[in-house]
């Protein structure tokens, strides 16, 4: 009997947990980029894409060879952000050999010298944001999810030109402030556009 009722018990938790994580997965979220920073693709250019219809990919980045990358994809039927950024951990030193000029004996002659250079192992990590935030002429909008709506895609098509700023905004709760470029902006316009009827 109390076996039977163990049982009973632990096949409620089990499915009142798989409850929770099937709400969990399906809270609202931006979702990923279907392209990544180095994909071959036309940034800042509005192209006709076999899944999303019309779109429009951007892309922000620190010049560094290890600093972050921000892709987006926009399209009416959905606005997709990636947010990469790698951490850096020194895993050992290697001895590198250099060389510099030096006066000796009132001549210049170049010296050679070691030198322990750190040796880096870098682990990626990809994130999105839970919502962007977008001030347009004076309006704030915020996207989640989904397809664009109306009164966003209208504001997206109107944007003044030049460079946007806009918010993420992170599960934790902290934003995070990220420029999209003035050609992407003005690709809004044909993206974005208000059908006549």
């Amino acid at each position: 009997m109390k076996k039977q009722l163990l049982g009973v018990g632990f096949t409620g938790i089990c499915l009142s947990a798989g409850l929770v994580m099937s709400l969990t997965t399906t809270a609202m979220a931006v979702q990923p980029a279907p392209i990544e920073g180095d994909a071959d693709v036309q940034w800042s250019k509005v192209i006709n894409d076999p899944f999303d219809g019309t779109v429009v990919y951007d892309k922000n980045f620190s010049p560094s060879d290890h600093g972050f990358v921000f892709v987006t994809s926009w399209s009416k039927g959905a606005i997709r952000a990636t947010y990469t950024w790698y951490d850096s951990d020194i895993v050992g030193y290697k001895t590198v050999w250099r060389s510099r000029w030096i006066k000796k004996h009132g001549k210049q002659v170049e010296e050679r010298y070691a030198e322990q250079e750190p040796i880096y192992h870098y682990t990626r990590f990809d994130d999105t944001p839970k919502a962007i935030m977008f001030a347009v002429n004076g309006q704030i909008y915020t996207y989640s999810e989904g397809s664009v709506p109306p009164e966003l895609a209208t504001a997206l098509a109107s944007a003044p030109p030049g460079n946007m700023r806009i918010r993420l905004v992170w599960d934790s709760g902290k934003t995070q402030d990220i420029e999209i470029g003035k050609g992407t902006v003005n690709a809004w316009k044909t993206v974005f556009r208000v059908s006549q009827q």
